[in-house]
């Protein structure tokens, strides 16, 4: 029985922050079970060769569509629950009222989650550090922000989450903590795109917004993730025939 978009998209993210994209069937950043060989490795990650609009993606700047798109609200009130390394990332749970609003209607945070480097680019640049926060309405419909990092000043907002990071794979601990204050409660300049899960199993029709103004991060936390985590990105997929919007 083909399964609907919404239940495939429940079991891959794992509503409850305790589970992570296809996690039964092993897949990595590199070698045969990298991004390139994900289409292969189950009939399920078939969108991850065949989709037409996956992503992350390059954000061509002279190439996307100025518009007066809404604000986004975010009303981040809640805690943050958990955190996990499950091997292909640290993922941090959350609990209480963490809202985003916007034009397609209310979310609330899940989960967010690193990638290093950054998955998406801004004219060809990669970033050392990504995260998304990743929201869900209560049809199950996805909308995700990715907030881009740069070098610079250490980050003060993820210094607890390094100290209390789980060192192995498989590792959960508690982490309760404020939501990391790394995003402004209105966003009115952004990126906004129709893509996909960046993990197997790849599924389409999430709502991406990018904003386009990174937040510094030091080397040394670079290391700290990469040492935990290794480099967990995967590359831009083509734009086809969507257009991305800009808002300002």
């Amino acid at each position: 029985m083909k399964k609907s978009l919404t239940a495939l998209v429940l079991a891959s993210l794992g509503v409850q922050g305790l589970a992570w994209a296809g996690e039964a069937v092993h897949w990595t950043y590199s070698g045969a079970t990298g991004p390139d060989h994900w289409a292969e490795l189950s009939d399920e990650f078939e969108a991850c060769r065949l989709g037409k609009n996956q992503s992350p993606i390059n954000i061509v700047s002279d190439e996307v569509v100025e518009s007066a798109l809404p604000p986004i609200n975010l009303d981040y009130t809640g805690s943050t629950a958990s955190v996990i390394n499950n091997g292909h990332t640290l993922q941090v749970n959350v609990s209480g009222k963490n809202s985003l609003t916007t034009h397609g209607g209310t979310f609330q945070l899940t989960q967010f989650h690193f990638h290093s480097p950054s998955e998406h680019q801004i004219d060809g640049e990669s970033f050392p550090l990504e995260a998304h926060f990743v929201h869900q309405n209560e049809k199950g419909e996805l909308a995700v922000v990715g907030l881009l990092f740069r070098l610079g000043e250490e980050n003060q907002n993820l210094v607890s989450l390094t100290e209390v990071a789980p060192q192995k794979s498989g590792e959960q601990v508690s982490y309760s903590r404020p939501v990391p204050k790394l995003l402004n409660r209105d966003i009115t300049h952004y990126y906004r795109y129709s893509g996909s899960l960046t993990t197997p199993p790849c599924t389409e029709g999430l709502r991406w917004f990018v904003i386009p103004v990174p937040v510094t991060i030091s080397e040394e936390q670079i290391a700290t993730y990469i040492g935990l985590i290794g480099a967990d990105a995967r590359g831009p997929q083509p734009i086809n025939a969507r257009i991305v919007l800009h808002g300002k």
